[in-house]
């Protein structure tokens, strides 16, 4: 089976290096599926997982916006923020969502709103 190089980098640092034979991610359109020969895209990533599969093994980055790029079977994801699996502090993150929820009892506001679905991903990657 035809595979890809897949590259996810933050801001910070490189997270992942592998190759895959397909990769799914949230972009501000709606879920978006990459396999080998995929045609040429530049895509504006949300706040989302973005899972790599190779075979029966799959890796799973909570990304925090940013843009995904596909060429000649290379896919880049460029995150603002990202996180893999053991980066994530479980604890923190619930707490976290408890005190955002809180909040958004008492105020709407688009940055909470943001914010918990941050803290949402983060627990779905850890719990993955």
């Amino acid at each position: 089976m035809a595979t890809m190089k897949v590259e996810v980098v933050s801001a910070e640092r490189s997270l992942l290096s592998t190759e895959a034979d397909e990769v799914y991610a949230r972009t501000l359109e709606g879920e978006i599926g990459i396999l080998p020969g995929h045609q040429p895209a530049l895509l504006a990533l949300d706040i989302g997982v973005v899972r790599v599969k190779s075979g029966n093994e799959e890796e799973q980055v909570a990304v925090h916006n940013g843009f995904l790029y596909f060429r000649d079977n290379e896919l880049v994801v460029l995150a603002d923020l990202a996180e893999v699996k053991s980066q994530i502090d479980e604890r923190r993150a619930e707490a976290r969502l408890r005190e955002l929820e809180d909040r958004r009892a008492r105020e709407e506001d688009a940055t909470v709103e943001a914010s918990m679905r941050k803290q949402q991903v983060r627990l779905s990657v850890v719990r993955s």
